[in-house]
């Protein structure tokens, strides 16, 4: 049995080393794992943490895995071990070397992981915990504006400008301003069907005309971020969007 990680190379191997390292096997959240486990000289011992410390101080600049979607910084594989081989397989640690002195050896092991499948499975949880977040929201509906359809996050429907309350001298309350107020949309969600910039070219229609009594009209411009999520494996950029709407009397 042999095992290879970037130029480090042990053959005195005390364990079978292919496994599996498992989140949530029932799914196939799974990816495979190779732990080396044996009996090190103090040069073998150096070599290995020198390949894992040059791994590390790389990884640790990375960009964020789940922001970057891509498995950065690896060490490469290459093991044979019961009539099964592997060779080349870009991987992560998942632990440190962990060394014992067991005479003129060092007792070692020291595990990776094959880096594209560990990072499938940290994307399809994710994908699920998103999932799951989003099945606990209320169902309130979608707004088309335009040519651009919102599916709502937020209660859509609001206040303001209403009558307001004030106190005469004599210590009692009376109403000031008309006793009607503007029907508001606080609009807040994300867009499913067309672009941002179709709802900026809506914005720039409407606030160019006057309106029309009963209409909504917006009094607030767009405003948009954007999250990177990840949908039966697919990545892909979703629109988060707000404004206000006002109906005009």
């Amino acid at each position: 049995m042999t095992v290879t990680i970037g130029p480090f190379t042990a053959s005195t191997l005390t364990a079978q080393p292919f496994g599996y390292d498992e989140t949530e096997t029932i799914s196939g959240l799974t990816a495979r794992k190779w732990r080396m486990s044996g009996l090190l000289t103090p040069a073998q011992w150096s070599q290995l943490l020198s390949v894992y410390n040059n791994w590390r101080d790389a990884r640790i600049t990375d960009t964020d895995t789940l922001l970057s979607a891509s498995v950065g910084t690896t060490v490469s594989l290459t093991a044979s071990a019961n009539g099964l081989s592997w060779a080349g397989v870009a991987c992560w640690f998942l632990n440190a070397p962990v060394g014992e002195q067991v005479g003129p050896y060092i007792s070692t092991t020291a595990e990776v992981v094959d880096a594209a499948q560990a990072l499938a499975v940290l994307l399809r949880q994710q994908e699920k915990n998103r999932q799951r977040s989003e099945a606990e929201r209320p169902d309130l509906g979608t707004i088309t504006l335009g040519t651009v359809v919102i599916k709502l996050t937020s209660p859509l429907e609001s206040r303001q400008d209403g009558p307001s309350v004030a106190m005469t001298a004599a210590g009692t309350s009376y109403i000031t301003g008309p006793l009607v107020a503007h029907r508001v949309y606080a609009v807040e969600g994300y867009i499913t069907s067309g672009t941002f910039d179709n709802l900026l070219n809506w914005y720039d229609t409407t606030v160019a005309a006057v309106p029309a009594v009963g209409s909504w009209f917006p009094t607030t411009p767009p405003s948009a971020s954007a999250e990177v999520i990840i949908n039966a494996g697919v990545k892909s950029t979703r629109y988060n969007v707000s404004l206000t709407l006002l109906q005009i009397l």
